[in-house]
Parts: structure tokens; C-alpha cells; sequence
């Protein structure tokens, strides 16, 4: 009878080949990838359909025999689909084209495929491609007419080797001679000879009988098995694979054994070597401090040379409006230029450090890999880089605290408040003088007129005069204003640098988290995955004994 052979050992040996793959998750090392895919590849290979298809002519009795194998009469009821009929129990794959499906459990596996008369040629250029992938090809033939039957055509250009199992079912056996029936089958083996180049298994029987159908449907079957593609040779590829991770599975939990057995001595190298990078960095502390510090002399520059242009070289009403907003834009602006230049600074040192670390990275990976069996992979410039940028971030806000000590805006805004009685003096002298001017020039007294006007005149240049004096004076006070906050950026910026020192060097140093804390799981997880590993090995060994 059709079966699909080895249900139990194919459903145990799937089992545990699944619980090998699972196990690649646990021990999560990349090496083991490759083959955790080949074996995935023949699992499916394994589930696989084992398709069987039965061509020969018209009313040769395909579906008679197939009925009697399966020992199911109603097929012979029933017409093919289209071209060709396939028989199942369920739908393996998602493909229900000419499918039908019949509610026997010992078809499960199995996919069947029922031919119209292979004499059409439409039949059999339909069922033709079929044939090189399935797992046997039951030739039926006519013993009427077997000269003339299409098998021969059909079986001609299938390979020997690697191919499908064929076997070739003679029926209507009865309406021969006892002379003819006793020379059929040798006839037979010499027409397949001649015809297709080899010799494969000729078989004489009635499909009426149950038990001559029954009989050749375990032939089938046993020929299946035989195959390149039977379950037998699935299964024991499933094995084999599943033998191959499992050893390479082995291997590194025996390495992470060997990792966990040694001492604690190199990880401690590692920790000394960031120590020693870090004492490194604090040497450069104060020069660091200074250069932030003279950020302080190096912006007053810009600074003053804004302020002029701003305040101009002739004095206006418009000078007097904005004095009061001088001392805060001043020192707003004072203050981003420091935090530029001091942000400079900063991420040209971070740079530097960032390609320090990744030197000692490369020098590290190599060492881990061989001492501890760990791989670190490559640099993780990226994170590394993210929490630099919220360390300068941090120092960003904390510049802001200098000129909030000194009270700089109070200062400036005490230096520019002194200007305004002169500046209001001259500035409304003059608009006084030119409207007494034009009330003179309406009254046609133009010579007092021309005289007020000159006095206005007076009042501007000198005003203007002395609001150029007053500015360089202004310009010199700032500066003057200036200088404690060299002296106050040193003394605030020098625990601050080095708490950022410490803080870039302990975020390098999370980096080696990962593979730290690896090695330490390895002593609390290691005796489980290797008593798992040992348990799956032994029960894959034993799942299929007579496989």
C-alpha cells in the first residue's frame, strides 16, 4: 500500500534538529550561522511531498491500479483534472492547482498524480515537466499494446542517475495466451533496452485485484526510499547536518568552558591599559584649561569691533535709543563667542580622542578574540561619538556660570548707563537749535537762523567728537572689564575639564560592557547549554536507530 515511510523517526529527528537550531540562538555566536541554514535547508527538504506520477495511454488502467494501491475504489470514479489529477491528503506547499484531496492519513506525505491518456500530446507536454523532479514514475502498459504505448517516449530523456525511480506496471495481462504472458515481462526488458537505454523493473499485475495493487504499491514505495529523494536519505541528511552544529555547538561551549576556567588577569590588563589612557589625558588638564581660558582675550576682539560698528562714528539719537540694549547684547554676544571658540576646541579634542580609542580598539579585538574566544566586532565610532556630544553638551551649559559670577552684563550695562546724561545734553541741544532755526527761517529771519543753525552744527561735532573718544574709552573699559574672566574660566573650567576627561574615558570604557559581561554569563549559563547540547546529540543519535 502507499505510505509515507518513517512518519514517527521523520517527526522526532525534526524535533530535535529544531531544537539544535534553537540552541544557535542561546549560544548567539555568528560562527554557527552557515550551518544553522543548511540544516534549516534540509529540514525543509525533508517535508517536502514525495510526488509519485503514473503515465501511460488511455484506459491502460492508471486509475484502477492507484485505486487498488491506495485501496481507495472511488478514484475510479472519478475523472482527471484537466491534463492530470494530484492526489493529496493536505496542502503542504500552498499550491492547490489540480488538486484533490482525499481525507486518507496514509497519504499524508505523499502526492499522487493521476494522468489523462499520455497518447494526447497535449497530456503529455503537460505532464512532462513533471517528471524529472518527482520521486517515481509508474509506467502503465497496456500488454494490448505495448509497442505502441507513449511511456517509452516519455521515459527516454529521464537521467539515469539522480533521476526519479521508474517502474514499469503491465496490465490487461489477462487477455493473453499462458505462452505470451510468460515471455511479457522479458519482452518487456528488452523493449525498455531498446527504447530508452536501460532496464528498469517490469512488474505483471491485475489493478482489480487488492491484493496485487496493495503488493505493488509497497514496491513503489520501497523504490521511493531507494531514491535520491526518498525520506530515508532526508532524514539521514537531517542527521548529518544536525551532527555538524551540534559538534560545532560543542566546540565553542568548550572553548567558553575553557574562557570561564582561566583567570580574570587579561580583562584586567584591559581595565589597567584605559587606566593608564586616562592618567594620559589628565596631563594635558591644565593646558586645556588655559586654552579655554584665553578664549576669553581671543573673542574680545571681535567683540569690541562689533560694538563700534554698532555704535558708529557720529552721534545720533538713534545711539541714545539703543544704549540701554548695548550692555545685554553685548554680553550675549561676548558669551557665544567663547562658547564657539570653546566648542572648537572641544571637538577637535574629541576627534582626537575618539581615533586614540578606536587605535586601542584594534589593538584590543585581535587580543580578545585569541585569549577570551569573544569577538568585538568593529569600533563603534557611532555611540561612542553620541555620548561625546551630550558631554559637550553639558559643558555648553555650565560656560554660561563664569560670566553669571563676574556679573558681566551689570558691569557693561554700569559702563554704558554713564553716557546717557552727556549724550542726552548734546543730542537734545541740537534738535533744540535746529527747531529754533526753522521757526527763525519761517519768520524770514534768516541771519538768526543760519547762527542757531551753526550752533546745532557745534553741538554735533563736538558730541561727535566726544562720542568717539567715548567709545574707545568704553572699548578700553570692557576689555579691562574682561580681564577677571580669563582668571574665573581657569578656575571654574579646571574640575570641569577633568570630570569630562573622565567622563569621555568611562564612556569608552562602557564599551568593553558587552564582552565583559559576556565572559561572566558564560559561568552561570555554560553548564545548562552544555548539558542541553549533550541531551539534543544524544536524542537526534537515537531518534531514527534503524534509519
Amino acid at each position: 500500500m502507499l505510505k509515507r515511510c518513517y512518519r514517527v523517526q521523520e517527526s522526532q529527528v525534526r524535533y530535535w534538529a529544531q531544537q539544535a537550531v534553537e540552541l544557535c540562538d542561546a549560544i548567539d555566536d555568528e560562527s554557527i550561522e552557515s550551518v544553522k541554514e543548511s540544516l534549516l535547508e534540509a529540514i525543509e527538504l525533508m517535508g517536502h511531498d514525495r510526488r509519485i506520477v503514473l503515465i501511460g495511454a488511455g484506459h491502460s488502467g492508471k486509475s484502477t491500479l492507484l485505486a487498488g494501491m491506495l485501496g481507495v475504489p472511488v478514484l475510479t470514479r472519478v475523472a482527471p483534472v484537466h491534463h492530470y489529477t494530484r492526489w493529496r491528503y493536505m496542502n503542504n506547499d500552498g499550491d492547490a492547482s489540480h488538486c484533490r484531496f482525499l481525507p486518507e492519513p496514509n497519504l499524508y506525505g505523499l502526492e499522487l498524480v493521476d494522468t489523462r491518456g499520455c497518447e494526447n500530446p497535449a497530456v503529455a507536454e503537460a505532464v512532462a515537466p513533471m517528471l524529472p523532479g518527482a520521486d517515481a514514475v509508474v509506467a502503465v502498459v497496456d500488454a494490448r499494446a505495448v509497442q505502441a504505448s507513449p511511456v517509452w517516449e516519455m521515459l527516454a530523456p529521464l537521467p539515469v542517475e539522480g533521476g526519479p525511480a521508474c517502474l514499469v506496471a503491465i496490465t490487461h495481462t489477462d487477455s493473453l495466451s499462458a505462452e505470451q504472458s510468460v515471455t511479457l515481462a522479458d519482452s518487456v526488458r528488452n523493449l525498455c533496452q531498446e527504447r530508452i537505454g536501460r532496464v528498469i523493473p517490469v512488474y505483471q499485475l491485475n489493478p482489480t485485484n487488492q491484493s496485487l495493487a496493495d503488493d505493488f504499491g509497497t514496491k513503489v514505495v520501497a523504490a521511493v526510499e531507494r531514491s535520491s529523494g526518498g525520506l530515508r536519505i532526508a532524514i539521514r541528511e537531517v542527521m548529518k547536518r544536525g551532527g555538524d552544529l551540534l559538534y560545532k555547538q560543542g566546540s565553542i561551549l568548550k572553548a567558553r568552558d575553557a574562557v570561564a576556567r582561566t583567570d580574570s588577569g587579561f580583562l584586567q590588563s584591559i581595565e589597567q591599559e584605559i587606566d593608564n589612557f586616562q592618567n594620559r589625558q589628565k596631563q594635558g588638564v591644565r593646558n586645556c584649561v588655559l586654552n579655554y581660558s584665553a578664549s576669553a582675550q581671543r573673542c574680545m576682539p571681535r567683540l569690541l569691533h562689533h560694538l563700534r560698528r554698532s555704535m558708529g562714528w557720529f552721534l545720533s539719537p538713534v545711539v541714545l535709543l539703543r544704549l540701554e540694549s548695548y550692555a545685554s547684547a553685548s554680553e550675549e554676544l561676548y558669551y557665544n563667542l567663547v562658547l564657539q571658540d570653546v566648542m572648537q576646541q572641544q571637538e577637535e579634542l574629541d576627534k582626537q580622542f575618539v581615533h586614540s580609542c578606536n587605535g586601542h580598539w584594534r589593538s584590543v579585538r585581535p587580543r580578545m578574540k585569541q585569549a577570551l574566544q569573544c569577538e568585538i566586532g568593529e569600533f563603534p565610532d557611532s555611540e561612542l561619538e553620541k555620548e561625546l556630544s551630550e558631554l559637550r553638551l553639558r559643558l555648553q551649559n555650565s560656560l554660561h556660570e563664569p560670566f553669571r559670577m563676574l556679573k558681566v552684563r551689570s558691569h557693561f550695562a554700569a559702563l554704558f548707563k554713564c553716557q546717557v546724561e552727556w549724550m542726552r545734553f548734546f543730542t537734545t541741544s541740537m534738535c533744540l537749535s535746529l527747531i529754533v532755526a526753522g521757526l527763525l527761517g519761517v519768520c524770514m529771519l534768516e541771519s538768526l537762523a543760519l547762527i542757531f543753525m551753526g550752533i546745532s552744527a557745534a553741538f554735533w561735532l563736538l558730541g561727535t567728537l566726544i562720542h568717539i573718544l567715548v567709545v574707545r574709552k568704553i572699548c578700553r573699559m570692557m576689555r579691562k572689564e574682561a580681564e577677571p574672566l580669563r582668571e574665573c574660566f581657569s578656575t571654574h573650567m579646571s574640575d570641569l575639564v577633568q570630570d569630562m576627561i573622565v567622563s569621555r574615558v568611562a564612556a569608552y570604557r562602557r564599551l568593553y560592557t558587552g564582552p565583559r559581561q559576556r565572559v561572566a554569563d558564560y559561568e552561570t549559563t555554560l553548564a545548562p547549554l552544555q548539558q542541553r547540547q549533550s541531551e539534543i546529540f544524544r536524542q537526534l543519535r537515537s531518534a531514527a536507530p534503524h534509519v
